[in-house]
Parts: C-alpha cells; sequence; structure tokens
C-alpha cells in the first residue's frame, strides 16, 4: 500500500515537472518564433523593387540610401530668374513699339512730302487765267474774259472802311458791254453785294481799266449786245 502510494506521487512530480519544463519551454522558444515570423512578414512589405538599367559600375562607390541626419536646410524659392524673363520681355516689348513707331512716322512723313510736292506743283491752267478759275482749259473766248477779270481785279483798290470778314464774303455780279476795240461802253450790275463802297469801288475798277484789248471777231458782236458777265469777288 505505501509502495502504490509512493509510486503515484512520484508519477505526480515527474508529470509536474514534464509540465513545467514544456512550459518554460514554449514561454523561452516561442516568442522568438512569433518575433521571426514578423520581421519576415515585414521585410517582405518592405521589399523595394529593383530599378531598371545598366549595371552599377563597380569602381564607383555605391549610393547612399539611408536617409542624412544633417538638418534639412530650407528651400528658398528665388524669382531671380523670372524677373530677368520679365525685363527681357518688356525690353522686347518696348523695342518692337519703336520700331513700329518709327516705320509709322516715316510713312507719314513720306506721304507728307508727296503731297506738299504736288501742293508745290505749278496749278494746271493757262498763264493768263485768273487765280479764281476753276477750268484747265479754254477757247480763245474763255482766255480773253480771265483776261478782262484779271485786269479789273488788277485795279480794284479796297476801301479801307471795309474790314477783313467782309472782304472774303463780299461778292457782286457786273455786266460790261464792249466794242470792237475792247472799250466799254456801259455797264450794270446785276447783282449788287449790299456793300455801297465795295460796289462803287467795282465800277472805278472797270473805268480805269477801259480800254481792254480787242475781242475775238467772232464773240465781238455778242459782248457788244449781251455783254460780259463778270462775278467779282475782292478774295
Amino acid at each position: 500500500m505505501m509502495r502504490n502510494s509512493r509510486d503515484k506521487n512520484l508519477f505526480i512530480a515527474i508529470f509536474v515537472s514534464i509540465s513545467a519544463h514544456l512550459l518554460f519551454f514554449l514561454i523561452i522558444f516561442l516568442p522568438f518564433n512569433l518575433s521571426s515570423t514578423t520581421e519576415r512578414r515585414e521585410r517582405v512589405i518592405v521589399t523595394r523593387l529593383v530599378a531598371l538599367g545598366v549595371p552599377r559600375n563597380e569602381k564607383v562607390m555605391p549610393r547612399l540610401t539611408g536617409e542624412s541626419t544633417a538638418p534639412k536646410k530650407e528651400v528658398v524659392i528665388s524669382t531671380e530668374g523670372d524677373e530677368k524673363i520679365e525685363k527681357s520681355r518688356k525690353v522686347e516689348e518696348k523695342r518692337r513699339e519703336d520700331e513700329f513707331s518709327k516705320r509709322l512716322l516715316s510713312s507719314i512723313n513720306k506721304v507728307k512730302r508727296m503731297v506738299e510736292s504736288r501742293d508745290n506743283s505749278p496749278p494746271v491752267g493757262d498763264p493768263n487765267g485768273s487765280p479764281f478759275g476753276d477750268s484747265t482749259e479754254g477757247q480763245e473766248g474763255d482766255i480773253y474774259l480771265t483776261e478782262v477779270y484779271n485786269r479789273i481785279k488788277s485795279n480794284y483798290i479796297i476801301p479801307d472802311i471795309i474790314n477783313e470778314k467782309e472782304r472774303k464774303e463780299l461778292r457782286a455780279v457786273v455786266v460790261i458791254y464792249l466794242d470792237s476795240d475792247g472799250r466799254v461802253i456801259k455797264y450794270e450790275f446785276e447783282k449788287k453785294s449790299g456793300n455801297t463802297h465795295f460796289d462803287n469801288a467795282l465800277i472805278n475798277a472797270i473805268k480805269r481799266s477801259s480800254p481792254f484789248k480787242p475781242p475775238p471777231k467772232e464773240r465781238a458782236k455778242i459782248y457788244r449786245t449781251e455783254g460780259i458777265g463778270i462775278n467779282f469777288g475782292i478774295e
């Protein structure tokens, strides 16, 4: 009976000892295995793919893959380059504007010279024509009428009492009758100017101008019977 009790106690002690050793084994080795598995998993997650390219030259030192521990420098974005580009663009625009202005001014001056050259050229007409004439050509009768007008104009004395404004506006129509020798037979107003001094000065100019050159033979009769109408103005 005693022996059986000792065997039972020995069995219990052996079982407890084995259990304790097994527990100790699990406590020691199980975390290591778990850590290795986790590390392997983490390594699988962070594994990077190899870049496409040529093999690295073995003579060249490998690049540092770790992050630099040096303090990061503040990144300063410089606008100096942009300012230079903008300044260069403005200079180019100013140059183009100046070039366009010069060309425009040159064209204007060229047109101006052309107009001035035309203005300075002698007008088309007759050497004995009138500055108030509007015909570039004339028959013998027309030329004679122009000579009569110019002669009266040259003998007209402007009354001092007539101001500058009236001198530009006053006009009168007078009809003179000539004989075959160019002498004035009579005269009459078809339309007076409205200024007595102006009209009287015109009559005196006609008297001082007579006799005129003898009229053309083919028109002498008309000038004697129908007369010559003179639309007279100072300016």
